[in-house]
């Protein structure tokens, strides 16, 4: 190497000085948050969720009894033991399928050519995850109201771990560092990495989104029923409740449209098989 491109290597080495700050920050990420840690709070997220989707349920039928008696309508009452019985079912469905999402990520191993995406995909998140967050806070103050930031915040807990999951991609999500792998080939890579950590990151949306999803319900019960009648702040909780039972049936949708994902990306990877076969031949 000449004097010439040793001089422009010392430059462009100093004036990267944060890839290195970079790289220290996403090493003791990694280390404090490693994948026994992540699946620990996975589990406390989950239990979570599925104790608040029960809690949830309870909540709706007591607000359906207290506005049946005082309005005087059976309906209600029936709306709310319909459901109780449905958000059980769905949690009951959820929980079989988030046990099942583990497995698939387990037994399905995915390669890429360097620890590079997973680094770049994981600090992307953790920004934007923390962007979020102050986002939510910011539009909180601005508002003078907590709905805003119950929104953001869940998104931005599951964004968090998310990123999480990718730093640990090759423990907890399967993936193995392979050398020499065709263009094609990272491509359908990192779609499957990207389709399992998605899977995986499941339990901390679905568990912060049902707690933030309570508290909103409370909320606005709360402030609701200071100006109303308790059947009319309860009619107007109703898509609180709808937001509740989508996110109760979280580990279940993701699961059906991650296997639905991977049937196509078989799919591609058949078709890349094909043509690496056609390759040889015409060779």
């Amino acid at each position: 190497m000449s004097a010439v491109e040793n001089t422009l290597t010392t430059v462009e080495s100093k004036f990267a000085f944060q890839v290195n700050l970079i790289d220290a920050l996403l090493g003791k990420l990694r280390a404090f948050f490693g994948p026994e840690t992540c699946r620990k709070h996975m589990s406390i997220f989950r239990t979570v969720g599925h104790a608040g989707t029960v809690v949830a349920g309870a909540l709706g039928l007591l607000f359906s009894v207290v506005a049946a008696i005082k309005s005087d309508s059976f309906v209600l009452f029936l709306l709310g033991l319909g459901w109780l019985a449905g958000i059980l079912i769905m949690d009951y469905v959820s929980r079989r399928f988030g046990q099942t999402s583990d497995s698939l990520v387990s037994s399905t191993r995915s390669f890429l050519s360097s620890t590079i995406y997973v680094d770049a995909i994981a600090l992307i998140l953790l920004v934007a995850a923390i962007g979020l967050w102050d986002f939510g806070v910011y539009g909180a103050i601005k508002s003078g109201g907590i709905s805003f930031f119950l929104k953001t915040g869940a998104i931005a807990i599951g964004m968090f771990y998310l990123s999480l999951i990718t730093l640990n991609a090759a423990t907890m999500l399967n993936v193995e560092i392979k050398s020499g792998l065709k263009a094609e080939e990272e491509g359908v890579g990192l779609l499957e990495f990207g389709a399992k950590s998605c899977l995986l990151a499941v339990p901390f949306f679905f568990g912060s989104g049902i707690v933030f999803g309570l508290i909103q319900i409370i909320w606005n019960l709360v402030s609701a029923a200071r100006g109303e009648s308790f059947a009319s702040a309860l009619f107007g909780l109703t898509p609180y409740f709808i937001t509740i039972s989508a996110v109760a049936s979280l580990p279940f949708l993701a699961c059906v449209i991650f296997l639905i994902f991977y049937a196509l990306i078989a799919a591609v990877k058949s078709l890349i098989r094909m043509a690496s076969l056609l390759e040889k031949k015409e060779a």
